[in-house]
This record gives C-alpha cells, structure tokens and sequence, in this order.
C-alpha cells in the first residue's frame, strides 16, 4: 500500500510518502518545499507519487540532509526535471560517490539508494528570495547530517535528529553521544517549529527536542554505568530490560537494532577513555 499527503505550514509546503509491500504503511519520509527550496528528495520506492506531486512546483534548487536512502532516493529524477543545482555538504558528496549498501528491511521500505555525483557543496548559508538558511551541522544519525536555520520564522528543519522523543533502534553506524552534541547544539537556536524528516513537530518543537535529549542523556548513563562494571552489550540489554525485535534484526543481519544502540555507547565510552 502507498501513502500521499500534504500540508501547508507558514508557507512550507510538507509532502509525506509511505509504502508498505502488504499493508498501511508505518515509515513515512517527508520532503519540504519552501520559496523555491526543495529539501529532500524521498524514498525510490514512492518514485512516481513523488514525481505527481512535486513535478509542478517551481523548483529551483535541491538541499540534501544526509545520504540516506529516504533522502536521497529521487534525487537524479528531480535534479533533471528541475534542471537545477543540488546542495550537500561535503561530507554527503563523497559518501554519495559510493554509498554504503543497505539492509533487506530499508530495501523493502525505502528502496535503493544508487550513486550521484552533480552536487554542489553548500557554504554556511542557503539564499532563497525571502529567507536565508543558515546551515546546522547535525551528525550522530549520519556522520554528514546536517540541517537548515532560518531565525526570523523559528523554523528548524531537522533531517532526522528529531524523529521522535525516544528510538528503539539504531543503525550500526550512529553515535548517541554525537547525537546528544547535535541536540545540544540545536537547542542553542531560538526555534519553535521542528521540520523533521520523518515526524515534524508544528508547535512546541524546543521542548520536545529537550525531552529527546535528556532520554539519551539517561540511556547513556544507565549503559556507560554498566559497561564500566564490566557487562557486555548482550549482558546489559538483559539488565536494562530492554526488548529487541528480533525480526527486524534478523531480517537486516542486524544492521537495524536495540543493541546498536547499546553498542553506540560503548563505542563512544572506548573512544573517551583512549583520549584519556
């Protein structure tokens, strides 16, 4: 089953794909569109929707978040119906020149992610007519994740540091100690309105940004305490009581899961004592 919908914002124009192979669709990828500015591109699985509903707009430059395949997706389609520059950082540049394989699950849910080199690499603000975007390093999810500013609307648009005040599962590659960094660091910014890509958050965004930041601030510090102690990541799953879901797992040869997350810590714990 496929998803489409859209809303209007304070002039932002806010279009949420989801697809699902057998039913209603629970993963949904959101792709913004403000004075000319598309920021994102969604996922290959929703390619033709995407196409219907965005092929009209007077598109004249592309923002790019992060490489990730729910992101990146369309871009190829959309930079040559549109004709125009895409922006990324440098990061997501190279990245994109061969990215990563992905997991059975974000195949199935996103689709594939292929190569794409016709980038330009964003400075530290992006113009449109009426507004200018400052550019917010964001990574911990995406070593490359970064996001848009503009201060005079409160508008935050997040890629996926927001998501939701808590996660259940991590992609192999994330940081929570970097993520706490980026939430830190955005909440340093007077916002009111969260353009997440995949849960945007319409009022109150701050204070919902501060209540994610202070759940890995506590999962942290529960896991960092017990791997001092000497558990392994399997040892203090049990302890914590945390709940994997073994399907996903399984399914994703465990590139998608709870222990990921405890995994991060422990990385990010290993990494501060070498600095010691």
């Amino acid at each position: 089953m496929r998803h489409t919908s859209s809303f209007d914002f304070e002039g932002v124009k806010g279009y949420k794909f989801g697809y699902h192979p057998f039913g209603k669709p629970f993963l949904f990828a959101h792709i913004y569109y403000i004075d000319g500015l598309l920021i994102d591109t969604g996922q290959s699985q929703m390619r033709k929707d995407v196409f219907q509903k965005l092929k009209d707009l007077p598109v004249q430059q592309i923002f790019i978040t992060h490489f990730h395949e729910d992101h990146t997706g369309n871009v190829e389609m959309l930079q040559k119906h549109f004709d125009c520059p895409v922006f990324a950082s440098q990061k997501c540049i190279d990245i994109m020149k061969n990215p990563p394989s992905i997991s059975m699950p974000q195949k199935i849910f996103w689709g594939s992610r292929p190569s794409y080199i016709n980038f330009q690499k964003v400075g530290k603000t992006i113009q449109t007519q009426n507004y200018t975007f400052q550019i917010i390093p964001i990574p911990g999810h995406s070593k490359d994740m970064i996001g848009l500013y503009e201060p005079t609307k409160k508008w935050l648009f997040s890629a996926d540091l927001y998501v939701y005040y808590y996660i259940n599962y991590f992609l192999k590659g994330e940081s929570v100690l970097t993520q706490i960094d980026s939430l830190k660091r955005v909440l340093e910014l007077d916002f009111e309105v969260i353009f997440c890509g995949h849960n945007p958050q319409l009022s109150d965004g701050k204070e919902k940004m501060q209540k994610k930041v202070l759940f890995f601030e506590d999962f942290y510090q529960k896991v960092s305490n017990l791997y001092q102690k000497g558990k392994s990541a399997s040892q203090i799953m049990k302890e914590l009581q945390l709940k994997e879901s073994w399907f996903l797992r399984i399914l994703s040869n465990g590139a998608l899961s709870k222990i990921n997350m405890v995994k991060s810590v422990i990385r990010d714990e290993e990494k501060k004592n070498k600095n010691f």
